[in-house]
């Protein structure tokens, strides 16, 4: 082997230790790992309730038991679940809920979010998660409502504490390779000989949907033992109640996105000759202690989910670097790249350069031969810089869901996903275009309203 060839494994050989070390610079952060989730302590404090804010929230403690696994970006941290959360995301159950700003210094993230300012629930968030070294990690939530419904005014304060310790020690859990999710089959039929048309199967039975949801239904002629006649198709019918609207696109019922609109009971009829089949739908905004009630489902802040969990529950936010002590520098993993590439190209400019000495030198001279000097190689260009995933939210226009920047369809309909900026800017300008004004408070309202939410009174 000549010099130039040794030289060029030597490089080689670097290239693949300093690969190594940028890997490891990436690893999991000081936070990554499994964390066991104490009990919740929810404390509410009420200022004011009136007949139409529904149950009163009262204080709890849900137990804790739960385990979670906590992902590292950078200084931000995510906590998978059914609903994923982060430490730049909001912690609320109300979809209508923004980011207002976000924070990280010396192990405490701080988060803000509320709601619009023409929003007749409103709510503002502070979330709070405090490190103490890296074992334990506190989290506090402090959730102010100002619920404006009919005559009643809805003010509670509701504060949330919980404790995550770490599961096994400082050892942080290594996170297992993503398994690839099995395309599920489609759901077969028993299998039956179909007798006479017996009755209608209609399912489910019965549904509660938020404004702006969405349920599908399945229709089924049967027999008297329940096997599927093959060829009926009931024709299915709305029933709507008075002053509300909904769709019924195929066999799946849209609820209105306004609760003005959209709130009561709907009736979805099957029909097949004779034969009539009926589920009810009920549309209603949820209330506070429909709020408590979600956050405590599970026994924590948030819980494990299954396989059915979507990839836009378990999607990671991008993060910002801040320093060694939470994960590693951006310029440390920056410059191992780059030493990386460096390494490599002139690894490559040595072999090449090394090749064409020894067949110079292996070569007959002629006398009528022309030397030529060697030509340098060319270094190879250095690849760009990955894309910097845009750290602004998502909102589902059909059901107002909102989303982290890395998801792009809806989990609910499926509908593609637009930036809350671009939306709200949409939103305003059709506002702006035709809208309605209360006559005797002069708040705004969409065109769609009918009614003031503050008094009542029919808006034209």
């Amino acid at each position: 082997m000549s010099v130039g060839e040794r030289r060029g494994w030597v490089a080689l050989v670097a290239a693949v230790v300093i690969a190594s070390a940028a890997s490891s610079a990436r690893a999991d952060g000081p936070y990554e790992g499994d964390w066991r989730a104490g009990p919740m302590r929810i404390d509410v404090q009420v200022e004011s309730w009136g007949g139409d804010c529904g149950p009163r929230p009262e204080s709890t403690t849900v137990p804790g038991g739960s385990t979670v696994h906590v992902t590292q970006s950078g200084d931000d941290l995510t906590f998978q679940g059914r609903p994923a959360r982060s430490t730049r995301g909001c912690w609320s159950e109300n979809a209508s809920v923004r980011r207002v700003s976000s924070s990280f210094q010396a192990g405490t993230w701080r988060i803000v979010c509320r709601t619009p300012d023409d929003d007749p629930r409103a709510e503002t968030g502070q979330y709070t998660l405090r490190a103490e070294g890296t074992e334990r990690i506190e989290f506090r939530d402090v959730s102010r409502y100002d619920w404006q419904l009919n005559e009643s005014s809805c003010r509670a304060t509701i504060t949330s504490t919980q404790t995550f310790e770490r599961v096994g020690g400082a050892s942080p859990t290594p996170e297992p390779e993503p398994m690839p999710t099995p395309t599920p089959e489609p759901e077969r039929e028993p299998a039956c000989t179909p007798g006479a048309p017996a009755r209608i199967s209609l399912r489910p039975a019965q549904s509660t949907l938020e404004p702006g949801g969405r349920v599908c239904l399945s229709a089924r002629v049967v027999d008297a033992n329940g096997c599927a006649i093959r060829g009926r198709s009931p024709r299915l019918e709305l029933r709507t109640p008075p002053g509300a609207t909904g769709q019924l696109r195929g066999t799946c019922f849209e609820a209105a996105a306004s609760a003005a609109e959209g709130e009561g009971e709907f009736t979805i009829v099957a029909r097949d000759g004779a034969m009539e089949a009926q589920v009810r739908v009920q549309v209603r905004t949820p209330d506070l202690s429909d709020l408590i009630a979600r956050r405590a489902e599970g026994g924590g802040a948030v819980t494990l989910g299954d396989a059915e969990s979507t990839s836009e529950e378990a999607a990671r936010v991008a993060a910002r670097s801040e320093g060694a002590a939470r994960g590693t520098p951006a310029w440390l993993v920056a410059g191992a790249v780059l030493g990386l590439v460096m390494v490599v190209v002139a690894s490559i400019g040595l072999v090449v350069v090394g090749r064409r000495r020894r067949k110079k030198k292996e070569r007959p001279i002629v006398a009528s031969e022309v030397h030529e000097a060697p030509v340098a190689p060319v270094p190879a260009p250095v690849p760009p810089p990955p894309p910097v995933a845009s750290g602004e939210p998502k909102i589902c226009p059909t059901c107002r869901r909102g989303y982290p920047p890395d998801a792009t369809t809806c989990s609910v309909d499926g509908t593609p996903l637009v930036a809350y900026a671009d939306f709200a800017a949409g939103k305003a300008a059709s506002t702006a275009a035709s809208e309605k004004i209360c006559p005797v408070c002069g708040t705004r309202y969409p065109a769609s309203t009918r009614f003031c939410g503050k008094d009542g009174t029919t808006l034209s």
